[in-house]
């Protein structure tokens, strides 16, 4: 092998987020890799009845990747299996959530930008979901990982405004100023959503303590409203821009908030 061509091979472990068709039988994949960042890749052939990349390369998978380097994509020439996770194919909940879980990391992370922490994240809650652990506080967990992860965190122990410590009473969380706000300071955001001093607590113990502190809770309808309410909202005002995996969500299970804000288990 001459050494042009061996600068141009590099391996690395990816999770497919998303899949296209290109030509008759080729496939367009964006995949997260923990080196690499996201990145757009082509497997040739991949849709031929007996091709050795297709059966390896679908969604959600977690695989290791040879590849070569081209002028506009770097070609897949080998995959090996690291976890299919098979459960997320059956389970239409956890699918759903799988699909909110890349289509966040497709849309709120750079191309080619490493953050092996995004990559950690994601197989790590993708192996949740598919070992059945209950997806509503695996989605919180994600959806707040991966903004702290990007430099978004929220402020939800002080006012991100006057920073003084919240009171145990009801404080309405402000998209727009990126966290609670207290009584003094509620009136600079009309639209800031109000959050239950219990609902406050999940999020600070989430935040603080991480998922296993969580686990065990089983919060209200309400109180599941209202942090999924939150947690959507800034995820918009992060991404510019509404989800299309929300709306899907929204639409499979009650008591989740789809794109308009509205509580699917109250139609």
């Amino acid at each position: 092998m001459n050494q042009s061509l061996r600068d141009r091979l590099y391996r690395t472990n990816a999770i497919v987020l998303q899949t296209r068709d290109l030509g008759e039988a080729d496939r367009i994949l964006v995949v997260y890799t923990p080196g690499h960042g996201k990145v757009s890749i082509v497997a040739k052939g991949a849709r031929k009845a007996r091709s050795r990349l297709g059966p390896y390369l679908d969604y959600f998978s977690e695989v290791a990747l040879h590849l070569t380097r081209g002028r506009d994509l770097d070609v897949v020439t080998s995959v090996e299996t690291i976890d299919q996770h098979p459960s997320l194919r059956t389970d239409i909940d956890a699918f759903g959530h799988a699909a909110h879980f890349a289509e966040l990391v497709r849309d709120l992370t750079r191309e080619r930008q490493s953050n092996p922490r995004v990559y950690e994240l994601l197989s790590a809650s993708l192996s949740l979901l598919n070992d059945g652990i209950d997806p509503w506080h695996v989605a919180r967990h994600f959806e707040l990982g991966l903004l702290v992860t990007l430099g978004y965190g929220p402020e939800i122990v002080r006012c991100v405004n006057c920073q003084r410590d919240l009171e145990a009473v009801p404080n309405p969380f402000s998209s727009n100023l990126g966290g609670m706000l207290c009584p003094d300071c509620a009136g600079l955001d009309p639209g800031a959503i109000l959050l239950s001093v219990n609902a406050q607590k999940y999020l600070r113990m989430l935040a603080r303590s991480g998922l296993s502190s969580v686990i065990g809770l089983n919060p209200s309808a309400p109180e599941r409203h209202e942090i999924g309410q939150v947690m959507l909202a800034y995820l918009r005002h992060v991404g510019e821009r509404d989800f299309n995996s929300l709306r899907v969500l929204g639409t499979m299970q009650p008591g989740t908030v789809n794109e308009s804000g509205s509580d699917r288990s109250r139609l």
